[in-house]
């Protein structure tokens, strides 16, 4: 028989996505989670916290910039489980160059694995009400002892399909050779590798009893390779509406500034995106590229004297940054649904993406929905938003109501309504 103290729900994701920390926030709220398991997570008012402040104040308060996003003020503190060898095998694999693919992917399925077994021996030990897995999490260990157990699983699925991906990769390895080196920028397109992480994802959509996608783009492809429709439930994401805001004094008129964000590589589409801005391009007008370059420009090489790379940018300084530009240009090859294209909506940015970033953006309302890799529509657009300032208001309206309607206590009560569901 299952204990009382056990009720609710455990979540298991070692990194700090906001759709992780923002369904334990959901599931905190309504009082239905057990436990977060995680990897490192920093505690405000904890001892390193303490000794950060006295032993080097001004050291500490440049690291906690960076600190403060492994931290959500609304997660109890009491039902974290931290796992640091998670992030301490990460470190490891980022210095581990010398001892080429091999002893890299040898520590990266180490940490999986370590951490999945960590979360299998307290799921049985504890026989929560229900699992709230993130993707990649539980797929050896944890979701099968579930079933074994009788523990309801959710799988929250933070990517597309791994068959989609495949498809991506021939065809871009074919259409894009010279792009396709920097197809992930500075990480390694390791097919081993990729084919084990493909194998997990596809025993968690076989394993797990629900499946939550952030977009109707992902449902449809999981249903037409035979995942039955009634364990998939689609809830976007959203994005922090009071943070990301519209800059109030800006005015749409012949100028007009593009942005892309995100890391600067082909997955992204940024081929496809340079080609359409070489078609486009006039005086007044700028591309932007906000977000790291690969170590290894190659093709890039070409094109970056033709745009504005802004590089890496502090997260405080996210919304103001985004707020400034004009119109938000995301042509995506592969997603699950990326969170910035919500917080273009919520400054009030028309959007440019494609099926695959997984945005909430409604074609022709808050901007326009384009074909992965079609340089001729993705110019098109750009020309027309670019050319018609009226267009651009009237988006710009728009974009900002939808982001409102996709904010994150909505996200919340979802997430809460199916472990409610789940549970009974």
């Amino acid at each position: 028989m299952r204990h009382q103290a056990a009720e609710g729900v455990i979540v298991a994701c070692p990194d700090a996505r906001p759709p992780a920390y923002q369904a334990v926030v959901g599931l905190a709220r309504a009082e239905l989670l057990h436990s977060f398991r995680t990897a490192f997570y920093y505690d405000a008012e904890g001892l390193l916290a303490e000794l950060g402040r006295r032993v080097a104040p001004a050291r500490f308060a440049r690291w906690q910039r960076t600190l403060v996003r492994r931290h959500d003020p609304e997660i109890p503190r009491r039902r974290v489980r931290s796992a640091w060898s998670y992030d301490l095998a990460i470190q490891l694999e980022n210095r581990s160059a010398a001892g080429g693919r091999a002893m890299r992917g040898r520590i990266a399925r180490w940490r999986t694995r370590r951490f999945d077994r960590g979360l299998a021996r307290a799921l049985a030990r504890v026989r929560p009400g229900a699992a709230l897995v993130f993707s990649d999490v539980g797929s050896q260990y944890a979701l099968p002892r579930c079933r074994e157990l009788g523990i309801p699983t959710i799988l929250s699925m933070v990517h597309g399909d791994v068959r989609e991906e495949q498809a991506v990769l021939a065809r871009e390895e074919y259409a894009a050779p010279d792009f396709f080196r920097i197809y992930l920028g500075d990480g390694a397109l390791d097919r081993e590798e990729l084919a084990w992480l493909h194998e997990r994802r596809l025993r968690d959509l076989e394993l797990a009893d629900c499946i939550l996608v952030p977009s109707h783009h992902i449902a449809e492809t999981l249903a037409r390779h035979g995942t039955p429709r009634d364990k998939i439930r689609v809830i976007p994401y959203a994005a922090d509406t009071h943070r990301f805001r519209p800059d109030a004094a800006k005015r749409h008129g012949t100028t007009c500034t593009f942005l892309f964000a995100g890391g600067i590589t082909q997955r992204k589409g940024i081929k496809y995106l340079l080609e359409a801005w070489r078609r486009v391009r006039r005086p007044g007008w700028r591309l932007q590229l906000l977000g790291p370059l690969p170590s290894d420009l190659g093709p890039l090489v070409d094109y970056l004297g033709e745009v504005e790379h802004l590089g890496r940018v502090a997260h405080a300084e996210m919304p103001s940054r985004m707020a400034a530009a004009d119109v938000f240009v995301f042509p995506s090859l592969f997603e699950g649904s990326a969170v910035v294209t919500y917080e273009a909506l919520a400054c009030g940015l028309p959007s440019i993406v494609t099926p695959a970033a997984g945005s909430v953006v409604n074609d022709g309302i808050e901007g326009f929905v384009v074909p992965a890799g079609d340089v001729d529509r993705l110019a098109e657009v750009m020309s027309r938003l670019g050319e018609d300032p009226g267009l651009r208001g009237r988006m710009a309206v728009a974009a900002r109501a939808r982001a409102e309607a996709f904010d994150w206590p909505r996200y919340h009560a979802a997430v809460a309504e199916v472990a409610r569901q789940l549970i009974r």
